[in-house]
């Protein structure tokens, strides 16, 4: 971060602040109360759009309070430059004010990040953001395997790793849906399209398939334009596979009219999912506050997501479904150490980590986030959360998320190697053909996530033998 902040109070002259902007050859300013905390941000683009455009402002008078964007969105100098280039994309912003105890103490610039050490993920984002060609983003999603393979021989964090992957994968998502937007027409009104499952969590793998929805604004010629919606949600889908992004086997995406609705009828849609307890509750409800918007009104997506969690301490017995459903996963060791592989071919042999092991430790904190209402998708960050809060200790938090971890790589090179020597790529591995050491490993990281399992179950009042 640039630790010289120039900043300003709400009262300061816009004339003087354009004037100290080219005297120091800089492109934004924080506005400031008297104790140091950002309540708003001019940007170049703020004194393109607001004055500069505008007929009739008089510099002379106008003040920073009245052109300022305000309520800046801010981090901590402890967070990662993956979370700040996340947040500067996600939000379509170049400045990024840095605080501590709420004052500036810094402020990071998509300019800066584009100078990085490790810079391949922001010079694919960047030529993503060029590209108008389905083929040209096939074969950029292509280089993400030698990227990660390079990556994880330098020894960079897995978590960095899977934050990079999700970041490249969520806007390839985007450019598709720009593109499938020129090919179905001008959009007749606002609507938000949201990533799921290991998207909407900014954890996906190197095989990750189509989760995606679509809440468009309630709109009185809404069924007059519904086969805009139906049109652009096809292409959208067919270009993602075109791309590499295989169809999801259970539908969830935006083709399918449960997942593509009008503001008031996705409430509608998640009062009679909770109320009825459907069948499928478990599911919907893990795919719900599992998503992030990506593309269109941010505010859409926000009003059916407060309007859920608001539903669920309504209908609290809900969680403790999801709690018994998860209770009846068991990781894949047995009683003597052994792992219990699969009996039948194709995968005769073989443990599928992602589905029983790291999914189960995103069951069990997705449980307790919902109970103590943390809005976060990301495990990782669910996982600080709750030690935050007390929920977890320290020392289990950070056993939970070295298994995390682990659980990721092994899956991880494992794909490579799949990738690179042409064999389809899972999510299955062979411990038969792992080093001693490695299922020594793999045993502690399961014996980690039955320990998460065993204290879900605690929580909930049961008795654990």
């Amino acid at each position: 971060m640039i630790t010289s902040v120039f900043t300003c109070s709400c009262d300061a002259k816009i004339k003087s602040i354009i004037k100290e902007m080219s005297r120091r050859d800089i492109s934004s300013v924080v506005v400031t109360n008297n104790k140091g905390n950002p309540i708003g941000i001019i940007t170049e683009r703020d004194i393109i759009k607001k004055i500069i455009a505008e007929d009739g402002v008089n510099i002379e008078n106008i003040s920073a309070g009245k052109i300022m964007t305000p309520k800046p969105i801010t981090l901590n100098p402890e967070d990662t430059i993956y979370k700040a280039l996340s947040i500067l994309l996600k939000y379509k912003i170049k400045h990024l004010p840095i605080c501590k105890h709420g004052k500036v103490i810094g402020i990071v610039t998509l300019r800066q990040l584009l100078k990085l050490k490790y810079p391949e993920p922001m010079t694919l984002i960047l030529e993503i953001e060029q590209v108008e060609d389905i083929k040209i983003l096939k074969s950029i999603k292509n280089k993400l395997f030698y990227m990660v393979a390079e990556k994880l021989s330098f020894g960079i964090g897995i978590y960095e790793i899977i934050t990079m992957l999700s970041l490249i994968n969520q806007e390839i998502h985007r450019k598709v849906l720009e593109i499938a937007i020129k090919y179905t027409g001008k959009i007749p009104f606002n609507f938000c399209l949201f990533v799921s499952g290991s998207h909407g969590r900014m954890e996906t793998l190197l095989n990750s398939d189509q989760d995606h929805g679509m809440v468009i604004e309630d709109n009185k010629d809404f069924y007059y334009y519904q086969d805009y919606f139906i049109k652009l949600s096809e292409k959208f889908s067919t270009l993602l596979k075109e791309v590499g992004y295989p169809e999801c086997p259970g539908y969830i995406m935006s083709i399918n009219p449960l997942w593509r609705k009008q503001l008031s009828e996705w409430k509608i849609q998640i009062k009679y999912w909770l109320e009825k307890q459907i069948n499928s509750l478990t599911r919907y409800m893990t795919i719900l506050f599992d998503s992030l918007p990506i593309y269109g009104d941010k505010n859409l997506f926000d009003e059916i997501i407060n309007y859920a969690y608001m539903l669920i301490e309504i209908n609290h017995e809900v969680i403790k479904i999801m709690k018994e459903e998860q209770s009846r996963h068991k990781v894949p060791v047995g009683i003597f150490g052994k792992f219990i592989t699969e009996r039948k071919k194709p995968h005769q042999g073989e443990i599928d980590l992602k589905k029983s092991g790291l999914l189960f430790i995103v069951e069990s904190i997705r449980i307790f986030a919902l109970k103590y209402k943390i809005k976060e998708t990301s495990t990782i960050v669910r996982i600080e959360k709750l030690v935050n809060k007390g929920v977890i200790h320290p020392d289990d938090g950070e056993y939970f998320e070295s298994a995390y971890y682990l659980l990721l790589y092994f899956i991880l090179r494992n794909q490579l190697e799949k990738a690179f020597t042409g064999k389809e790529i899972t999510t299955y591995i062979t411990p038969s053909k792992l080093s001693s050491y490695d299922r020594e490993s793999l045993k502690h990281a399961f014996k980690a996530v039955s320990s998460l399992q065993e204290l879900v179950a605690s929580e909930f009042g049961e008795i654990v033998l």
